[in-house]
């Protein structure tokens, strides 16, 4: 079982995992469960702060066109690149669960929201979420 939790801040499950994407060492990146995403994003705060990338790499004018989709959510709709990566998840028994997928990278506008785990990465597991217990874990089939 991988445990979870439900932010304080934004009311939500969040899970963490240890990301690692091309060029970079692996960073642990808190996920809020996205059950109505298809994708897993990786939005600019995260990117920054955790994932050390630089700006430059966030600017949809410096990507190349056939790394580069356009999203619609509920912040509206913004440019995403796509990348490799390898998602990690600890088990509560020190097993480690690895999903490698094509995520996106969020470009600079999308700082204040949190990186999503959509189902592209939650198809891999069955949800256990229980709010009124504060419990969050993802478990494998």
């Amino acid at each position: 079982m991988i445990s979870g939790y439900f932010s304080a801040t934004w009311g939500c499950p969040f899970v963490w995992a240890r990301l690692t994407v091309p060029g970079r060492p692996p960073e642990a990146v808190p996920f809020l469960i996205d059950t109505g995403s298809a994708t897993s994003i990786i939005h600019a705060n995260d990117a920054r702060m955790r994932l050390n990338l630089p700006i430059s790499e966030l600017e949809p004018a410096g990507w190349l066109p056939e790394d580069t989709v356009r999203r619609r959510g509920v912040a509206g709709v913004a440019l995403c690149r796509l990348m490799d990566a390898a998602l990690d998840f600890a088990h509560e028994d020190g097993a480690t669960e690895t999903i490698a997928e094509t995520i996106e990278l969020g470009g600079i506008g999308s700082e204040g929201l949190p990186s999503l785990l959509g189902w592209d990465v939650l198809r891999h597991f069955r949800l256990d979420l229980n709010a009124s217990r504060g419990s969050v874990a993802l478990l494998t089939p």
